[in-house]
């Protein structure tokens, strides 16, 4: 009988202790949730840089510090997206391909708050407006592939494998010892460039697109201000003009077309390419 009451006595303790260990869970997971905190894009917009890397993806907003150096693309690829609403860039890793169920529960790991707009309500991306509940809830995966051309009709996709480049939206970059020189984006519509553009432009530490027209060096980002009109509307062919810069671009104010750096400029744009198109016409 004794016996009998003992085990009764220690099943009843197990039970207590299992109640207190769930509801010290619950408490935890409470707190946990309590803790995340509101964060304004003007407050996000402070942490751009691989010293504090922050990102908003869907209306969190998340602390990637720690990450960028375990990224597996280039460290420019995700600093690109710090400090910003990046939801654009995580549904699409390549074109129309989003991150990996197993990224997404990484990327909870380093959630710190929600996004919010200056009144404090909760924002899921930078744009304004969100679209009703029903529009969201419609099967846009069924749309897009009804509304696809077929193979016979995709132009892109003729172009892809005549090993042309594909209309479309380019970025690419220029790195040297750690250091992003040249930042560019471009676009391409049928083989011919246009909004071609510096996104950062930058060499022994001076940023040319921040110079002062007063500034010594200032006449050399003017030289590359007319290396990107000069490539609008030109074939993309064209960039290889700029192993000779001096004939793109006359001198300015005592500055050699050497100053140019025609060939990284070239490298930014073919970096550019290899990546494929940032965003579709």
């Amino acid at each position: 009988m004794n016996k009998i009451a003992y085990s009764a006595f220690i099943a009843f303790l197990a039970s207590i202790g299992t109640l207190v260990s769930v509801q010290a869970l619950s408490s935890d997971e409470a707190d946990s949730a309590g803790d995340e905190r509101d964060i304004t894009l003007d407050e996000l917009a402070e942490h751009a840089s691989a010293e504090s890397c922050w990102k908003a993806i869907h209306g969190g907003v998340y602390d990637i510090t720690d990450y960028v150096p375990d990224h597996p693309t280039e460290e420019e690829v995700i600093l690109e997206w710090c400090g910003r609403e990046s939801s654009e860039a995580w549904d699409n890793k390549s074109p129309g391909r989003p991150h990996s169920p197993a990224a997404e529960r990484q990327l909870e790991n380093y959630r710190i708050g929600r996004l919010v707009d200056d009144q404090g309500e909760p924002l899921e991306s930078a744009d304004t407006g969100e679209l009703p509940s029903e529009e969201q809830d419609q099967p846009m995966e069924q749309e897009a592939a009804a509304a696809a051309p077929s193979p016979a009709e995709d132009q892109r996709l003729h172009r892809a494998m005549l090993g042309q480049p594909l209309d479309g939206h380019y970025r690419g970059v220029f790195t040297d010892r750690g250091e992003i020189q040249v930042n560019i984006t471009f676009d391409l519509r049928d083989g011919h460039l246009s909004d071609v553009n510096f996104r950062h432009l930058a060499y022994r530490g001076v940023d040319y697109l921040t110079l002062e027209e007063d500034a010594d060096l200032y006449p050399v980002m003017v030289q590359h201000r007319r290396i990107t009109e000069w490539l609008e509307g030109e074939p993309l062919t064209s960039i290889f003009a700029l192993y000779e810069p001096e004939r793109v671009v006359d001198e300015v104010d005592g500055f050699s077309g050497a100053t140019l750096r025609g060939a990284k400029v070239i490298s930014a744009m073919r970096d550019g390419l290899n990546r494929g198109v940032y965003s579709w016409p």
